[in-house]
């Protein structure tokens, strides 16, 4: 009875109905009679869906009139990518909340759900009065996250508010959803993610030098920064040298921020141990500055969302099937995929026809991967660029 009452409330779109419409209000009490209204929040420990989604509704306003509060913790169990997609969404906050300090809580422990490098990419949001780490852990559900250890340091009356998003297919975009969490009023264009500006570390700074002499000395046709790796997915993208070789042909600059396993002038590989994630978005901010061509190639991973809040042309692989693509999908991203999305606009879908890629299994045998030739990948880079 509750997966039929539960498929009818998906199916009449009625969770992703647009402000201002019946079904939104409809949607909006259905949320208020169905989840107890408590911003204490406490795991369930039981990683079930309820009967219309295991995403919370936040109505801080009324709790704001029911109770005193002092304070809103944002605890984040999430990739370093989704952090800056959420990055809207804590201005908002401070633009709802201008009273009241914005502390922020993130997992230092790396699995399949969190990055800790989103730890590094708060301290340097200016919107967050403070930063604590805590010793996360995932559950079955990346929803229900152990963050017990995090209530330990959170103040008394402060609304402790998980960053959490409805990731249903149904979902118009990761922003929207968020925003809609939070009971935060959408506006469109949607928000890019916001890549707040940081002071380059000293390896950071001798590499952005090294980066221009080569820049002014060769001349290269432009630079295309690559990344080939997805942490949450376990990819690896396997023709990195071959791919190379032939952005070279073209006359291009390479730096990678994954191995190439090339030695050539034109190619600079980025060691992403020895710098921080806000000196990988300064080297991208300088260098579109200085470089009338500045384009990125990067399979769905953290680059699509930092390509975003800089405005950099970014032909996007992405490698496996996701009915839920469009959420994360921005302006200047072009999609690579062998599969028709309806939801994403044509002139943003770039179809990769039979015998321009290879499928295979990842490692646990749960998803299919999409390989792209390098030739193939290269002509599509060149007639974008």
């Amino acid at each position: 009875m509750i997966r039929w009452l539960s498929r009818i409330y998906r199916r009449t779109g009625i969770h992703a109905a647009p402000r201002g419409t019946l079904l939104h209000w409809c949607n909006h009490w259905v949320q208020r009679i169905v989840y107890p209204l408590k911003f204490r929040y406490r795991n369930s420990g039981g990683g079930t869906p309820g009967l219309f989604g295991s995403v919370p509704y936040y109505d801080i306003k009324r709790m704001r009139r029911t109770r005193p509060v002092s304070g809103l913790a944002l605890i984040f169990h999430m990739g370093a990518g989704d952090y800056l997609m959420a990055t809207p969404l804590i201005r908002a906050l401070r633009l709802a909340h201008p009273d009241l300090p914005l502390y922020a809580y993130a997992s230092t422990h790396g699995d399949t759900v969190n990055s800790p490098l989103v730890l590094e990419l708060l301290k340097i949001n200016p919107l967050v009065d403070r930063v604590f780490a805590y010793r996360g852990r995932p559950r079955e559900l990346w929803t229900d996250y152990d963050f017990a250890d995090a209530l330990k340091a959170i103040p008394k009356d402060f609304l402790i508010l998980p960053v959490i998003y409805d990731v249903d297919p149904g979902v118009f975009h990761r922003t929207t959803s968020l925003f809609e969490t939070f009971d935060l009023p959408i506006d469109f264009p949607l928000p890019t993610p916001i890549a707040y500006e940081a002071p380059l570390s000293e390896a950071a700074g001798d590499l952005l030098d090294m980066i221009r002499q080569r820049y002014d000395r060769l001349a290269p046709a432009g630079i295309v920064c690559t990344h080939f790796g997805s942490r949450s997915a376990g990819y690896e993208y396997p023709f990195i040298s071959d791919l190379v070789n032939r952005l070279l042909k073209q006359g291009w600059l390479v730096l990678s921020f994954s191995p190439t396993g090339v030695t050539h002038d034109r190619v600079i590989d980025v060691d992403i141990s020895t710098i921080t994630p806000g000196d990988s978005i300064e080297l991208l901010r300088a260098l579109k500055k200085a470089s009338k061509r500045l384009s990125l190639i990067s399979v769905n991973s953290l680059m699509w969302p930092i390509s975003a809040a800089l405005e950099i042309p970014n032909l996007g692989l992405h490698v496996f099937r996701d009915p839920a693509l469009h959420q994360y999908l921005y302006p200047n991203i072009f999609v690579v995929t062998p599969h028709f999305f309806p939801t994403l606009p044509a002139f943003r879908l770039l179809l990769a026809p039979p015998g321009s890629y290879g499928k295979r299994q990842s490692a646990d045998g749960r998803t299919d991967f999409v390989d792209y030739r390098p030739e193939y990948v290269a002509d599509l880079f060149e007639g974008m660029a």
